[in-house]
């Protein structure tokens, strides 16, 4: 009988473990975060960059840095329709970033414009999709 209460204690021990950890695995649930553009150069002469939004990704960040000592001028927008439709203007300041958050994304393709006032550009783009609130 003592083998018995034994072997019984055992097993609802590891059968309380197993579902503690089934448990958290479904508490996680990760998101899912792709690199669209990473690291890339801004170019003097494209004026800018584009991507693709995968489908089921609902939320990009854009991260610009610029390393002139001149504003830089963004433009966001997508293609609606073969139209673009802008959905972000403002400036990134001499040797300074700017982030930008962009919401309802999924299967959008997405332009990034920039210029400065003498042409001269350079510094950085990365962007980021995301399945969950960035």
């Amino acid at each position: 009988m003592k083998g018995f209460k034994r072997s019984f204690f055992i097993f609802a021990v590891v059968i309380a473990l197993i579902s503690l950890s089934s448990v958290s695995a479904v508490a996680d649930s990760p998101y899912t975060d792709i690199s669209t553009i990473d690291n890339a150069d801004l170019n003097n002469g494209s004026g800018g960059s584009s991507w693709s939004q995968p489908s089921g990704y609902d939320y990009a960040q854009v991260y610009i840095s610029n390393s002139q000592s001149q504003t830089l001028n963004v433009y966001l927008s997508y293609d609606l329709n073969g139209s673009k439709q802008q959905i972000y203007s403002g400036t990134v300041g001499a040797n300074s970033t700017l982030t930008i958050n962009v919401t309802h994304a999924s299967g959008h393709v997405f332009y990034v414009d920039y210029n400065t006032a003498n042409g001269n550009v350079s510094g950085k783009i990365s962007v980021r999709a995301s399945d969950e609130t960035l």
